[in-house]
């Protein structure tokens, strides 16, 4: 249809494969739709389409609405094919698209969308969030041995590991929440980059949108990307999290013999009937190597665009809905994975002083009783080459070599992983009281953070709602 005005041929098989994007612009039908019923209404109250016509349109699109996408037939895009559709069903429909350019129509759905799936996965991982706070809460007190370069280095609790992981995606949550403010702007009403003669309100579609306000500059508005790679950017980060979990997962239902995977969440083998394989984990491990590079790509693609508007956009928004797909399944996912794993906690309790885990806590005591550091080490270092093992009598005798005399009582504090635990008091650390101070005060950060997200998402759904109404006003019984 937008071909005829200047070019008089069609356009070659091929090249319209190669360009097309109604393979992936399922993911902005709703919103197009949306935009459409906004931008017209917005028409209407600015004096630029008259009651009858308003009313012939929306009917028209509540009509292409109810038919869904996969009843679109004409257009290389879905916003010139939804247009086709609605002038199909009324003349006015050729009205519809009066001071507005598929450039700020399209920016306008990538941040709908881009909006919506912020909220979607905010809400996931405050659930997962809730999951790891009750299994720390659970947990609190088992003793498990903690890792440098993999290898058995201090004991901590399950709970102290469970909070890490907390605080790691509770970052990734503030990401993703301080990202909403800058994602959900308007730029509709920009045209195609240099505004429009036409006197229209842009703070009316704003409003009816459920924007927080404008994309005020009209070439900004159109030729900048920036909110969909900051959103790349914070779904990269948030899978980078997961695949850090899932690694932990993958190692700890293996070898280290602390976890049982849960069946749900599990995969057996095609030829060796006694496994049981953390697939799931490995899937999502695996998908933040895809983030990653996606993250690469946009910028890539963004990088030398000159202003404005360049087609090399459309390559963005494929990866914009791959990536968005990924992070918010895995988010999902996550939660229930998280939530009916189980701990061996026999198993890590037992290992808690495995290859001499217990050792910087014996150098530690003998630097409060004078040695210095540098001194204290090298002795625990000499002890730790002559047994793999916290053997009390055999550090007491390697100590007496040295001039060093400890009691049993001492030797007792720092070589039982479950008194040593208990002795890291300072803020962070692995006591107890300090365990449920944090636990205490992330459960309140939590309570606070979804409060947060409840208002943002009762202002969108409020908007949209009202927007929905005024259809209705003027189109009669909703599609």
């Amino acid at each position: 249809m937008i071909r005829e005005s200047r070019l008089s041929k069609e356009m070659d098989a091929d090249a319209l494969r190669l360009t097309t994007s109604m393979d992936f612009d399922q993911n902005i039908f709703h919103y197009d739709i949306l935009v459409d019923y906004a931008h017209v209404l917005m028409l209407f109250k600015t004096g630029h389409l008259s009651e009858n016509e308003l009313r012939s349109i929306i009917k028209a699109l509540k009509t292409v609405e109810k038919m869904g996408f996969d009843n679109l037939s004409e257009g290389e895009d879905v916003h010139e094919a939804i247009e086709s559709a609605v002038i199909k069903l009324t003349e006015f429909g050729k009205k519809m698209h009066t001071a507005r350019s598929r450039n700020d129509e399209i920016a306008t759905c990538l941040r709908l969308f881009a909006r919506d799936k912020v909220l979607e996965i905010l809400s996931d991982l405050a659930e997962l969030r809730s999951v790891l706070l009750k299994k720390a809460s659970k947990y609190k007190d088992i003793v498990m041995p903690g890792f440098t370069h993999l290898q058995y280095a201090q004991p901590t609790k399950l709970s102290h590991h469970l909070i890490a992981y907390h605080d790691m995606v509770e970052r990734d949550f503030h990401r993703f929440l301080d990202a909403f403010k800058r994602i959900n702007k308007s730029p509709l009403g920009s045209a195609a980059f240099a505004s429009t003669s036409f006197e229209i309100d842009r703070d009316i579609t704003a409003r009816l949108l459920g924007f927080d306000g404008l994309v005020e500059n009209s070439m900004d508005a159109v030729a900048s990307r920036d909110f969909l790679i900051e959103f790349v950017l914070c779904c990269s980060l948030l899978m980078l999290s997961f695949s850090r979990i899932c690694e932990e997962i993958i190692l700890w239902s293996s070898e280290f013999g602390f976890v049982e995977l849960p069946d749900e969440f599990a995969s057996s083998s095609s030829i060796m009937p006694q496994k049981k394989n953390p697939d799931v984990a490995e899937i999502i491990r695996a998908k933040a190597g895809r983030a990653i590079g996606n993250l690469t790509a946009v910028m890539t693609i963004y990088k030398a665009l000159p202003f404005t508007y360049n087609r090399d956009f459309q390559e963005m928004n494929r990866i914009l809905f791959d990536v968005a797909h990924d992070a918010s399944l895995s988010a999902k996912v996550m939660v229930k994975m998280l939530d009916k794993i189980e701990f061996n906690v026999e198993n890590m309790i037992k290992k808690a002083g495995k290859g001499f885990t217990v050792a910087t806590e014996i150098a530690d005591l003998l630097v409060k009783k004078g040695i210095a550091f540098r001194d204290a080490h090298r002795i625990v270092g000499e002890i730790a080459k002559r047994t793999e093992k916290a053997d009390k009598n055999v550090i007491k005798e390697i100590l007496k070599e040295f001039g060093i005399e400890l009691s049993d009582e001492e030797i007792d504090e720092v070589t039982d992983p479950v008194k040593v635990v208990e002795r890291k008091k300072v803020v962070g650390g692995t006591s107890k009281e300090r365990i449920e101070e944090m636990i205490t005060t992330r459960i309140k950060k939590l309570e606070e953070d979804r409060e947060k997200l409840t208002e943002l998402k009762s202002k969108v759904e409020n908007a949209i709602k009202k927007l929905r109404e005024e259809v209705e006003r003027y189109g009669g019984e909703m599609g």
